[in-house]
């Protein structure tokens, strides 16, 4: 591994002691061993730190901070990593064991990419008293094809799990938001992508498993429909002025539907956030 880079994977958390073995165990098995673990506690009250701590691995390490939510920590970890390469993974998810070398082989071959997104299989788990009751595949909405334009014009959903880019960037101050309430993966590759539109590599295989979990302990659970409807105006504002949302037809149409949703939801037309999905 002397001549392949090493990649550092940040892994913010909060209260996960219960299932965050499951994501470390993901990197562990990674076929790619050039790695660091940066496990970023966002001021956890459980029994997280005594978790990994049993973990024996040189390659982790673990920091605890005050709690300032996931982009924070995320910045955290990052000005604390050694890698060439910056990548992620939540604590409830996880990379397959190929996610790694996968990405560091199609990043060789792209001499000038600065960040990458690979596609990932994607659930949407319900939830009810700790109990799993339903699950929904969602993984078709992943795309086979996806242009950084794409990802201006919110053509498909995609998520932060081994995406990866150039720890330089966080020295040139390109960071996390540390202001927005969701959706802050996007807006990340928004702030990458107006600077570095050529600089976007897709690799079109399916390397991690997402889940969005509902009636849980994930922000999904405690959102609701102006919450998005909120983002996506942050979002627009703060974007719209970038030569590459030239042509976005998402604002102010995801705004206005998400807002309706909030009327309907208060006029007992439609059941709360959590059940989005599901009913």
């Amino acid at each position: 591994m002397k001549n392949l880079p090493l990649v550092s994977v940040i892994l913010p958390t909060y209260n996960r002691a219960y299932i965050i073995a499951e994501a470390v165990k993901s990197i562990l098995s990674q076929t790619y061993s050039n790695w660091e673990l940066l496990i970023v506690d966002d001021g956890s009250a459980d029994e997280t730190e005594e978790v990994i701590r049993r973990i024996r691995d040189k390659r982790i390490k673990y920091y605890y901070k005050a709690n300032a939510g996931p982009c924070a920590a995320r910045n955290y970890g990052i000005s604390k990593a050694k890698g060439q390469w910056i990548t992620y993974l939540d604590s409830d998810d996880i990379l397959l064991p190929e996610c790694l070398e996968t990405m560091v082989s199609s990043l060789g071959e792209h001499p000038d990419a600065v960040f990458a997104i690979p596609r990932g299989k994607r659930s949407l788990d319900l939830y009810e008293n700790g109990k799993l009751i339903q699950t929904i595949d969602d993984s078709d909405d992943m795309p086979q094809a996806f242009t950084v334009k794409d990802m201006f014009m919110r053509n498909a959903r995609f998520a932060c799990l081994g995406f990866f880019h150039l720890k330089r960037l966080y020295e040139e101050g390109l960071t996390w938001d540390e202001q927005i309430g969701s959706m802050e993966d996007w807006e990340f590759m928004l702030t990458i992508g107006e600077k570095y539109p050529d600089g976007f590599l897709y690799v079109a295989e399916v390397l991690y498993d997402y889940h969005q979990r509902f009636g849980g302990d994930g922000r999904c659970s405690s959102s609701n429909y102006e919450a998005w409807a909120e983002v996506f105006e942050y979002v627009y504002q703060k974007h719209k002025h970038d030569k590459m949302m030239t042509g976005q037809t998402w604002y102010p149409s995801k705004v206005i539907k998400w807002r309706r949703r909030q009327r309907e939801f208060e006029a007992g037309q439609r059941p709360a956030y959590q059940y989005h999905y599901f009913h």
